[in-house]
């Protein structure tokens, strides 16, 4: 986050020593001039005069603002090296259930929907799936690609496929995918457009690849729940499997626990009601980390008081345990 000048002082102190820290820091961190001033906040032109000693305005507000930023990485770099690891892949019964969804789809090959809540594991499946399979691609739906060509670029992106004409890329996708066996993971399929939805049956029509539609709830709507919509019919048709699940189950939660190595009974309680709300099992593991940098700071062992004040940071949400 940029630093607003009028809230800095300026800088006093020596400043080639800071500048030889800069570089010192750009360095390790591989960055270039134009980063630093992004994440400073410096306009470019004024940094790379300052860094140079050819600044002729006020290098001391300069100074203070870069001074300001050194002091953020280092802060970042103290959290960042007591963070802890989450679990590996955990293979829960709902992360079978997806994976077990994508192989149906790869082998057969047929398209699946599989919808769900925020945080319940359906990427985090996708991606370790993508990880012990070939042919497996993943192309994530942001609102502004949620139409034809929209898709079709970000799935080429992802196959490596360079067509620049907007009327071959449809082409130029299904060659790649034909006849390799393949899986298209679409994530956040959501946001699509109906359009862009017809473009994706039609690749898996014509070019024999396996269909992944991975979302929240709307995805289910999309295709009619239980029975087709009016004018979804050829996709409700091609379907061959549908996993809905809002949130995470039981078994869920106790592994994931058991794999941030918590032995505690009350821990043990309260972690289950995190992963009851919004955000599931994202936000469990999200909690866990920051209450182990809390625990960290205090130089404490992380205890039931680092995981309420984490929460109370992530969500501030009431909790029924």
């Amino acid at each position: 986050m940029a630093t607003q000048i009028r809230d800095i002082a300026p800088f006093v102190g020596d400043q080639e020593h800071l500048r030889a820290s800069v570089r010192a820091a750009m360095a390790a961190g591989k960055l270039s001039q134009a980063d630093v001033a992004r994440e400073s906040g410096v306009a470019y032109g004024t940094l790379t005069s300052w860094l140079g000693g050819t600044y002729s305005g006020r290098n001391e507000r300069v100074a203070a603002e870069v001074q300001v930023w050194l002091a953020a990485r280092e802060e970042k770099k103290r959290a960042l090296a007591v963070a802890p690891e989450a679990p590996p892949y955990m293979q829960t019964p709902t992360a079978h259930a997806f994976v077990d969804a994508l192989l149906y789809a790869q082998i057969m090959p047929q398209i699946v929907v599989i919808a769900g809540g925020a945080g319940i594991g359906k990427t985090t499946a996708a991606l370790r799936y993508r990880a012990t399979s070939p042919n497996v691609w993943i192309a994530t739906v942001e609102p502004q690609l949620s139409g034809i060509f929209g898709i079709l670029t970000e799935i080429a992106g992802e196959l490596g496929v360079d067509e620049r004409v907007p009327a071959r890329l449809g082409r130029a996708v299904g060659t790649r995918v034909k006849g390799v066996g393949g899986l298209l993971v679409i994530d956040e399929a959501q946001h699509l457009k109906i359009p862009a939805l017809e473009q994706l049956r039609s690749l898996h029509d014509k070019y024999g690849v396996g269909l992944a539609l991975l979302g929240n709830e709307q995805v289910h709507a999309l295709f009619g729940g239980d029975k087709p919509r009016p004018g979804f019919a050829q996709l409700f048709s091609r379907v061959g499997s549908r996993i809905t699940q809002a949130r995470p189950c039981a078994a869920d939660i106790d592994i994931l626990i058991d794999g941030w190595g918590v032995a505690d009974a009350e821990e043990k309680k309260l972690l289950r009601a995190i992963a009851r709300k919004p955000g599931a099992l994202r936000g469990l593991s999200q909690t866990m980390k920051f209450a182990s940098i809390l625990a960290a700071g205090a130089g404490k062992r992380r205890d039931i008081r680092h995981i309420r004040a984490a929460w109370d940071r992530y969500d501030a949400g009431p909790i029924n345990e």
